[in-house]
């Protein structure tokens, strides 16, 4: 039989990410992982990383993974093109200014770095803005990288330290005896542990359910395109008119967001991620945004499958019943907070607690929580939310 210090289901940045820490603390880790690592929505997503944050909870992470993020390719040994020159939102209609001015005023509470920016300097960030902009808010000490490069770097420098990566391996079972996990089934045998680390995205229920837990999440199908090569235009983030985007060291546009479809996965099966019309949707607000790239063509699209709590906030918790088992899923939050999650379930499974507050992102906070809240809220599959 194998056997590992610790179980990581889950090959996406985050269960990457806590590999990394783990083996870096000298524990014998295994990655298990359906597909190929950093494969889904991890390695194809706009790259970004903020300080920002709406919902107290998630202020603490964002903030260490934005002291985390510069230094993460000295750390893995591998480039993740990390780019930290902060984040903007312009607002193009009264409503969307009124908004960003009352969170920027959040934000300053909290201690995030925000700045009130009028028309002339939104421009001057991102000159390729619509003249229509009213203003918007600057961010700093936020940024963006490449998600694939980002995921790669983690599995290789989780090698390098000694950490097993199965990949195209799919969790069959989790074994509990006497309230404790001690095996986790899989494709390609059984796995003894003590600890499991729960980081599968889309599939977090269905892991969840097969150690008796019921883990509030529900997938989500989103969409991203990608222009062709364009000279450079901007260098920071931009999140704005219902988009979130970056331009890469290449010079391709990437930008998502706009309406999102609830989803249903399969256990042990990859997700479908068809395109749809939807991606017209994200052209159109695109060239809306910044009318001096409109004709530009676009060489390719994709979709990915996320996960959203009831809340939007990540659950990360290490639970009591069964023991041994942590739960990880970052409600599409999980490449911006990778650096700071991973270190937190290190914490968790070395030490049994967080340095960094989480008390807010615990599974209880659901505890009340109706079984039909997907219908409650129309997210069923099938329906969209804009």
């Amino acid at each position: 039989m194998d056997r590992a210090d610790v179980v990581i289901i889950g090959g996406g940045v985050t269960g990457l990410s806590s590999a990394y820490w783990l083996t870096k603390a000298g524990l014998d880790v295994v990655v298990v992982e359906k597909g190929i690592v950093g494969w889904e929505a991890s390695g194809r997503n706009g790259g970004i990383s903020s300080r920002r944050g709406e919902e107290l909870p998630v202020v603490p992470l964002a903030r260490e993974a934005c002291r985390l993020w510069p230094t993460m390719d000295e750390e893995l040994g591998y480039p993740t093109e990390w780019v930290g020159t902060g984040g903007l939102s312009p607002a193009l209609n009264d409503e969307r200014r009124e908004f960003l001015m009352g969170a920027r005023a959040r934000w300053e509470k909290l201690d995030i770095p925000a700045r009130w920016l009028d028309p002339r300097e939104v421009r001057e960030l991102a000159p390729c803005i619509s003249e229509r902009v009213l203003g918007g808010v600057y961010v700093s000490g936020a940024g963006h990288a490449n998600p694939q490069r980002t995921a790669q770097a983690f599995a290789w420098a989780i090698q390098d330290r000694g950490g097993r990566i199965y990949q195209q391996t799919a969790v069959t079972g989790l074994q509990v005896t006497n309230d404790k996990v001690t095996a986790v089934g899989t494709t390609r045998g059984l796995i003894a542990t003590e600890t499991v680390v729960s980081c599968a995205g889309p599939q977090t229920t269905h892991i969840g359910r097969m150690a008796g837990v019921e883990i509030p999440v529900a997938p989500a199908r989103v969409e991203i395109i990608a222009t062709v090569p364009l000279p450079p235009l901007f260098d920071v983030y931009v999140s704005g008119h219902g988009l979130y985007g970056r331009q890469t060291r290449r010079g391709n546009l990437i930008f998502g967001g706009g309406p999102h479809e609830w989803t249903d996965v399969e256990p042990t099966q990859e997700p479908g991620k068809p395109n749809t019309p939807l991606i017209r949707n994200i052209a159109r607000r695109l060239a809306e945004l910044m009318p001096a790239v409109a004709d530009q063509p676009v060489l390719r699209s994709w979709a990915g499958v996320v996960e959203q709590a009831p809340d939007y906030l990540p659950i990360i918790d290490r639970l009591e019943s069964p023991a041994g088992f942590i739960v990880a899923t970052a409600s599409a939050h999980g490449f911006g907070f990778c650096p700071a999650s991973g270190r937190v379930i290190c914490e968790l499974v070395t030490k049994g607690t967080s340095s960094i507050p989480i008390e807010g992102l615990a599974l209880g906070r659901f505890a009340a929580l109706e079984p039909s809240w997907r219908e409650a809220r129309e997210w069923a599959a099938g329906a969209y939310n804009t």
